[in-house]
């Protein structure tokens, strides 16, 4: 998609606008409590955060809505260890978000800026492991592209969301 002459927001159906920006913020600050999303009236998480789907993926300690080291997690502490939806992760792991913002201003024609959620050693511990693993940034011309790859998606709902998602965080 060409985001210098449109927005690709699929209208073929109704897309929760708010709830696709919410998210993504979410992503941004780190987050892995449910519990925030929620108090926005965002169900995105909701069903993942569940007892049951918490039981059901083996984990039993996880406080309800207590995500694990999903997206946010990855993004911002890659390599820490978790432990709770509650711990101050601040300084921990690697903080890939502002390592490809660095990179995108010093070195914009690096191949090497790559956003990944993808993290073996904790996909036993997220409550859905990453569907959308990793997006790639480059500057061509001055002008930022990104390309984003996913491992599984529900056509209908994930695809029309994450394209949305991933064009707003390029214009962020």
């Amino acid at each position: 998609f060409n985001l210098s002459e449109y927005f690709p927001l699929l209208t073929t159906k109704k897309l929760f606008v708010r709830g696709i920006i919410e998210e993504l913020l979410w992503f941004i600050r780190g987050e892995t409590n449910g519990n925030t999303l929620l108090e926005k009236n965002v169900r995105i998480w909701e069903a993942n955060g569940t007892r049951e789907f918490l039981d059901n993926r083996k984990l039993f300690h996880r406080e309800v809505n207590d995500l694990g080291p999903i997206y946010g997690f990855q993004w911002r502490h890659f390599g820490a260890e978790y432990t709770d939806m509650h711990a101050d992760y601040k300084d921990k792991g690697v903080d890939q978000l502002k390592n490809i913002i660095n990179l995108i201003k010093n070195d914009p024609t690096c191949r090497r800026i790559i956003l990944c959620a993808w993290n073996v050693k904790d996909l036993d511990q997220m409550a859905l492991p990453p569907c959308h693993i990793l997006c790639q940034f480059y500057v061509f011309d001055g002008k930022l592209s990104c390309i984003m790859y996913q491992r599984s998606c529900d056509l209908g709902l994930g695809v029309p969301f994450n394209i949305a998602s991933y064009s707003i965080f390029t214009y962020m």
